[in-house]
């Protein structure tokens, strides 16, 4: 029974963590760009730490939607199935957006109750919308090189990135 849970459990992690590292960074440029923009030049545990739980919790979600029935409902043409998963999958990075701003306003205002209602106050609106351009971006870029990876094979683009090079005669 522990054999079979561990193996369960390492699948999951093999599974998630390509996207783990991919929004690990993307959600670390994020918190720089949204520091940046707040001349708020402070390294901070929390936002280091909300960053790699937002990674976390993206990958795992990213794991969930492509198990829904819904992730393959427009899978005819590859392109098509790309902005489709980068839609659903954008959906669910800016619940963790608003979330993260929930959060954040609860910790200034004493609880959730107080931060809900000045949410949509005191968000910039302008960054907000930077931070989702670079999240929509990410999230594209993250499903165009997963549906070329389950096009090509993941053996092949391992050789194609860490083999070594040829030259044009070898080819």
């Amino acid at each position: 029974m522990g054999r079979k849970i561990g193996t369960i459990i390492m699948k999951e992690i093999r599974e998630a963590f390509p996207a783990f590292i991919f929004f690990l960074f993307l959600f670390h440029m994020v918190a720089l760009t949204k520091a940046v923009s707040l001349d708020d030049y402070r390294v901070t545990a929390l936002r280091a730490t909300a960053a790699t739980v937002g990674a976390l919790i993206v990958a795992k979600a990213i794991l969930l939607v492509e198990a829904l029935p819904l992730a393959r409902l427009f899978s005819g043409r590859r392109v098509v199935q790309i902005l489709w998963k980068t839609m659903l999958f954008t959906v669910v990075v800016l619940l963790f957006r608003f979330m993260e701003e929930l959060i954040e306003l609860s910790s200034k205002h004493g609880g959730i109750a107080g931060a809900t209602k000045l949410l949509f106050d005191e968000i910039s609106w302008p960054i907000f919308g930077v931070l989702t351009l670079w999240s929509v971006g990410g999230l594209l870029l993250y499903c165009l090189a997963a549906e070329l990876v389950g096009a090509v094979g993941p053996e092949k683009v391992k050789k194609m990135l860490f083999g070594a090079h040829s030259t044009e005669s070898e080819r």
